[in-house]
């Protein structure tokens, strides 16, 4: 399901954005101490205030989701993963956060008890399989998030 391509490229996209980052809020903290050194503290301080919220919102939001990825990426491919046969039951419509990654929700079956039910978290940036209730698959996961499937 992941490729090399998928792991290189993750991680050159958050290294861009975060070298942006820190041009930025270098630029601003040039800026800032000018106003200092000429004596203009009104403008120093505006700079320091904007800065800092226009440096905090474009971590928060554009820097740090591709932070959370990348290490999600890099744990999955160095960590344990497991292996389980079962029946696939749904996969969820809506998206929702998972530990920093956006993810559909995949429920499947490795039982006959309604104990027996698991939840998987599928990666929204690859494309969900086209499945029927009941069908059979092998699932290999990195805790909760499914690295690799195939249908027996």
């Amino acid at each position: 399901m992941y490729t090399e391509n998928d792991f290189l490229s993750v991680k050159k996209n958050f290294r861009v954005r975060l070298a942006l980052l820190m041009l930025l809020s270098l630029v601003l903290f040039a800026a800032m101490i000018v106003m200092n050194k000429l004596r203009i503290q009104a403008a120093s301080m505006a700079i320091a205030g904007v800065g800092f919220a226009v440096v905090y919102f474009l971590w928060s939001f554009k820097v740090s989701p591709w932070y959370k990825y990348n290490r999600y990426l890099r744990d999955m491919k160095d960590g344990r993963t497991r292996t389980a046969e079962c029946d696939f039951v749904c996969f969820s419509d809506e998206t929702r956060m998972h530990d920093g990654v956006e993810v559909y929700e995949l429920i499947v079956k490795v039982g006959e008890e309604e104990e027996d039910e698991r939840l998987y978290y599928w990666d929204i940036d690859k494309d969900k399989p086209v499945l029927k209730e009941g069908d059979r698959l092998e699932v290999e996961s990195y805790g909760n998030f499914v690295v690799n499937f195939k249908a027996l």
